[in-house]
């Protein structure tokens, strides 16, 4: 893995839920693979930690896509076959620190790169699940639904994202794509836990520190 490709406000309910205009384009951004905590099979819990230089840390849940295959300037069509397998993750994000940085018009990286910022759930394989994208996803903390969506939801859709991106920066088989959060985001503390679903993948998290 090369990189995470992470894309923002792909939902305009969310958008309209932060108080930003709904782009037209893709908004990108990188999170480096050193973030990343993966739940290599269903039911596994992973114990994850909480940034203590941020007062506001938010749960986001996405579904992402692995790459499969190198490109650069793919089309659409290009960027659908290198899509390989879908799962479910959270785009931890520091939601006071991102604020400040978008106040002054800087980049989001202090509030999007931390330790535990990306998570993700075992792979489906696309070649024989593609209905499964039809399916909802959801977050659950402690026991409680806070976000819910389907990939259908999304203003642009996965392979349009990827082929977005490699406009601008060459795409790496093994890189992974987050492809933006629904409505519903909101914060986690120590003690908390969180349930992610889709399809045939289920698995959970617990935030037990802060670091």
């Amino acid at each position: 893995m090369d990189k995470i490709i992470c894309v923002g406000k792909n939902y305009a309910d969310h958008a309209a839920e932060l108080g930003d205009v709904h782009p037209e384009k893709p908004v990108l951004f990188i999170k480096p693979p050193s973030v990343l905590r993966k739940a290599l099979r269903n039911n596994e819990v992973l114990e994850l930690s909480l940034p203590s230089h941020s007062n506001q840390v938010h749960h986001e849940i996405e579904l992402v896509f692995r790459i499969d295959r190198d490109g650069f300037r793919m089309n659409v069509e290009e960027a659908q076959a290198a899509l390989g397998a879908v799962t479910v993750g959270l785009d931890m994000t520091l939601r006071d620190l991102q604020t400040e940085a978008k106040k002054k018009g800087t980049p989001w990286t202090t509030g999007k790169i931390f330790p535990d910022a990306a998570v993700i759930g075992p792979w489906i394989e696309l070649k024989d699940s593609r209905e499964i994208l039809q399916q909802e996803f959801t977050l659950a903390i402690d026991d409680a639904i806070k976000q819910r969506a389907k990939s259908t939801d999304m203003s642009h859709s996965p392979a349009e994202c990827l082929a977005y991106a490699s406009q601008f920066f060459p795409i790496c088989a093994g890189d992974v794509l987050f492809t933006g959060t629904p409505v519903g985001v909101g914060p986690v503390e120590v003690g908390q836990s969180g349930t992610l679903q889709f399809g045939s993948v289920s698995y959970a998290v617990k935030w037990t520190s802060r670091s």
